[in-house]
Parts: C-alpha cells; sequence; structure tokens
C-alpha cells in the first residue's frame, strides 16, 4: 500500500493554510489582498486532487470504502452537533429551531439559520464523491483490461465533462457578460445547458478528483519509485498555469465587483471558474515528485498534512472564539490591517487547532473525529 508521498502532503498543507487564510479574513482593502483571496479558490480542488491522488494509487475494497465514507459522514454528523452546542453561545444568539429542523440539520445536511458553518459543504462534496468514486474506480479497471478502451481515456473524459459541466458552461456565461458590457453583440446563453449537468451540485470536485489521480499517474507508481526528480518543464508549466490563472481569477473578481481591490466579498461561485482549474492544477504540477530535504522542515509539513481534518474543524470554533479579540487589539493599538494581520491570524487559529488535534487523536473515544 502505498505510504505518505511527500509532494501531495505539501498540496494538503498549502490548501489547509489557504482554507484558513480565506475565513475571519482580517485584510486591507488592497489589490494585493484580492490576488490573496483569488489564491485561496484552489485549495479545496487541490485538495481533492490528492483525494483522488490517493485513492487511485490504493487497491480498491468495497468494504474498506463503505466504513470510510460511513466514518466521513458520522464525524460530519458529531461536529455538527458540537457545533450546534458550541457556536451560538460564542456568537451570542439562541437556537430557536424546532426538533425536525435539528434532525434535518444533524443527519439530512440541512441548515439553522443559528448556526453559522458554510464551510461543511466541502463534507458533503467529499461524500457524494466517495459514493459515486466506485463506479469510476471499477471503469477505470474495467478500461486496462485487453481490447477496452482505456482506463485512463476514460477518467479523462469522465474528468473533462465533469469540470466542463459546471466551470466551463459557468465561465461561458461569465464571458458573455463581459462581451455584452463591451458593447460587443453576444446573445448566445449558456445557462439552460446546465440542465444537462450528469454530475450533480459537485460535478466540478469530481472533476478535479479525478484529475489528480490522472495527474499522479493513477498508481503507476510512487513518487518514490519514479525519478523522484519532476522535469523542469513540469515545473515552468505549473509556474505559467498558476500565474495565469491567479491573474485571470483576479480579473474576473475585479470585472465582478467593479474594483481590483479587496472589497469584503467572496467571489460569486468562485469554484466554478475556468481559472480555478488552471491554478489548481499548476499548483500540482509545480508540486509533483518534490522532495523536501530539509529533515524538520519536511517532518513539519508531515504533521501538518497528517491533521488537516483536525484542522479544518477545530479552526472554526476558534474562529468565533480569537478572531474579535485579535481584531480589536490590533484596532485599539492603530494597527492597519495588511496581509501580514491575516497571515497573524491564520497562525493563532491553526496552532491551536494542530494541538487541540494532537490532543484529541490521543484520547481513543473521540480519535475518529479529527481522523476521519
Amino acid at each position: 500500500m502505498r505510504g505518505r508521498v511527500q509532494y501531495l502532503d505539501l498540496l494538503k498543507a498549502v490548501s489547509i493554510f489557504l482554507v484558513v487564510f480565506c475565513h475571519f479574513v482580517l485584510l486591507p482593502e488592497s489589490a494585493a489582498a484580492n490576488l490573496w483571496m483569488s489564491a485561496c479558490w484552489m485549495a479545496v480542488p487541490v485538495f481533492f486532487m490528492v483525494n483522488g491522488a490517493l485513492l487511485f494509487a490504493r487497491p480498491f475494497q468495497w468494504k474498506k470504502h463503505i466504513r470510510k465514507t460511513v466514518g466521513v459522514y458520522c464525524v460530519f454528523v458529531a461536529w455538527k452537533a458540537v457545533y450546534l452546542l458550541l457556536i451560538p453561545p460564542a456568537t451570542g444568539t439562541a437556537v430557536t429551531s424546532g426538533v425536525w429542523q435539528i434532525l434535518t440539520y444533524l443527519f439530512l445536511f440541512g441548515e439553522l439559520p443559528e448556526i453559522i458553518n458554510g464551510h461543511l459543504w466541502f463534507i458533503e462534496a467529499l461524500l457524494a464523491v466517495y459514493l459515486i468514486y466506485p463506479v469510476f474506480r471499477l471503469a477505470y479497471e474495467a478500461g486496462k483490461t485487453k481490447g477496452g478502451i482505456g482506463g485512463r481515456a476514460l477518467l479523462w473524459f469522465f474528468a473533462a465533462a465533469a469540470l466542463f459541466c459546471t466551470d466551463g458552461l459557468y465561465s461561458l456565461e461569465i464571458l458573455g457578460d463581459m462581451l455584452r458590457r463591451a458593447g460587443i453583440s453576444f446573445g448566445l446563453s449558456f445557462q439552460s445547458l446546465t440542465a444537462f449537468q450528469p454530475f450533480g451540485k459537485y460535478g466540478n470536485m469530481l472533476g478535479f478528483f479525478l484529475l489528480g489521480a490522472l495527474l499522479d499517474g493513477c498508481g503507476k507508481g510512487t513518487s518514490e519509485a519514479r525519478s523522484g526528480r519532476a522535469h523542469p518543464v513540469q515545473r515552468l508549466l505549473g509556474c505559467c498555469m498558476l500565474a495565469v490563472g491567479l491573474a485571470a481569477l483576479w480579473g474576473v473578481k475585479w470585472f465582478l465587483s467593479g474594483r481590483p481591490e479587496w472589497d469584503g466579498l467572496l467571489l460569486q461561485e468562485g469554484y466554478r471558474h475556468v481559472p480555478v482549474i488552471l491554478m489548481a492544477v499548476g499548483l500540482f504540477l509545480l508540486c509533483r515528485d518534490i522532495r523536501i530535504r530539509t529533515a524538520w522542515l519536511a517532518a513539519a509539513v508531515e504533521a501538518l498534512a497528517s491533521r488537516t481534518l483536525g484542522i479544518f474543524y477545530v479552526h472554526w470554533l476558534m474562529g468565533w472564539l480569537l478572531v474579535n479579540p485579535l481584531a480589536a487589539w490590533f484596532m485599539t493599538h492603530g494597527i492597519a490591517f495588511g496581509v501580514w494581520t491575516n497571515v497573524l491570524k491564520n497562525i493563532v487559529l491553526m496552532v491551536p487547532a494542530f494541538l487541540v488535534t494532537l490532543i484529541l487523536e490521543r484520547v481513543p473515544v473521540v480519535r475518529k473525529m479529527v481522523k476521519g
């Protein structure tokens, strides 16, 4: 079985940093802040790419996959219960919803007006992908047989279709709006085509999941079994895709908001833009097969990457408890917000979240809460 892979750990570490960066933001109204927030949109897609790379590199076992999927769902429900108990007191609100609303919230992916936990859509998307993953895995395995269309070809087709039917069609709509605003006649609308989107609400995340498996090599060998060093062209391509994607997404945000600076509002349908694909693939290629030569840095990246799930769940609680006092301290001391204040906020949230995860994973009864 494939063990830990350094470059996948590095991708997870970068992604969890970006996830926390875009929550509870303490940023100024600047172009630099807008660029940083634009970069954050690649974090979740990269997480799905890492998941795809890991799952397709392992032998598929029905029982193990079912246990894993059920375990993710149970942990999801448990954390929703924790948020139900702790977030209202932290935000000064009272839960007034009825029993059936609460049960729907806990077990049927519902929402409660008193609980702010929009970040949990990631787990919903992960469960949706896990439920359909066996179909694509079986198609991939069948495609590898003699005379088949080809396992990798099938995955490329499904990944491209999933991303085109979500990000592609949405970006075409944005492009049409740009042309019309520039005075160019463009009467076509692609919105009606979304009715034929066969991959569901989280189709783009399925696309990223399959793309990660393809770019990793679909189990053709771990990074240790390959050359151990990526070709310079791959690194250059990754850098170019990352830079172009970031600039393009920043431009889209500028177009939609009317200003190049950070305006305090997240990009509308942020994950449904083609530049996000360029950024996520670019970062993946940039990091693929990378080797961290410094021992302490490699250990730190592995420690962080192996606890991203716990940090993801716990940092949300830390945010409600710590960010307002931190912001008040800045203002009391006349400290203006900058990108560095948001980086400091990341440290303030991630360090205790990491420590809580470290403690919980050593307690047998609750270790699954942070280990999945």
